[in-house]
């Protein structure tokens, strides 16, 4: 079912729009039961053309597959022409979305969202979008909710069977001294994940992001000196460096030393958590 968060970040002096856009999921597909279940299934989705990233929970069968599809379309540059609004754009992912729904036959139904988030412009002319699009098998409804992005760096989307659990842990990392950071929320995830509070959640984080003057990026995730990407134990090779690597903290890691950016901030647990 997912634990599933969507944050926006600001710089302080820079323009109204954010800086980026973060998506982070867990790992876990389960079979009908919390105790039959795999912790390396891929939730997130980036292009590597276009600004544009997906993720999914609920039900895990359709929404990865046509992501998988809608992205390489995107990626080949035939679903849409690049010079489209945002609004056009995420239109004809929703209509290819409907299309590829209704080829079904005698499948089970069951509920899922789709977060869908892209970057226009760039510079003071940048404007991001983020929309929730959802599908209800019991009224066999299709929904798409702009939703909107805080002016301030903050929270943009929490969904998921582990909702409250993640907003639980993210509300006590808010409230330390820490704040509202991105290291605050991806903290909060990652002790709602692993406190196994809710048990349709499981596995690694999955992390991607819209960063200015780039596709979307997918960033691994390194963890007690594993590193994985999508889920999946990536196997230690020079290539790692390819990709920006966190920990649970969100700070950066280094994938070959396993050390934390000499210039970046540290940040240690505050007491009481």
């Amino acid at each position: 079912m997912t634990m599933l968060v969507s944050w926006a970040v600001h710089r302080a002096g820079q323009a109204s729009q954010p800086t980026s856009i973060y998506f982070t999921s867990d790992s876990r597909i389960t079979w009908g039961s919390h105790t039959t279940y795999w912790d390396g299934g891929r939730k997130v989705f980036a292009c590597r053309i276009e600004p544009h990233m997906f993720a999914y929970c609920g039900d895990v069968v359709f929404p990865s597959l046509v992501l998988a599809q809608i992205v390489s379309a995107i990626d080949n540059g035939v679903l849409f022409e690049s010079n489209a609004n945002a609004e056009q754009k995420h239109a004809v992912i929703c209509t290819s979305l409907k299309k590829s729904f209704e080829r079904r036959r005698d499948t089970p139904d069951q509920d899922f969202s789709i977060l869908h988030a892209l970057r226009m412009g760039e510079n003071a002319e940048r404007h991001f979008a983020v929309w929730h699009v959802s599908y209800s098998c019991k009224r066999k409804k299709w929904q798409s909710t702009s939703l909107p992005i805080p002016s301030t760096t903050g929270l943009i989307a929490v969904l998921g069977s582990g909702e409250s659990s993640v907003k639980k842990h993210i509300d006590r990392w808010t409230a330390s001294d820490v704040g509202a950071r991105s290291s605050a929320f991806f903290s909060g995830f990652c002790d709602a994940l692993f406190s196994t509070e809710d048990k349709y959640s499981g596995g690694m984080p999955q992390i991607a992001a819209l960063n200015p003057g780039s596709h979307a990026q997918i960033i691994g995730f390194i963890d007690d000196d594993a590193h994985y990407l999508h889920g999946l134990e990536v196997i230690p090779a020079k290539t790692l460096g390819r990709l920006k690597w966190r920990d649970r903290h969100f700070q950066n890691i280094d994938p070959l030393t396993l050390k934390q950016d000499a210039a970046a901030r540290r940040l240690k647990r505050p007491s009481g958590l």
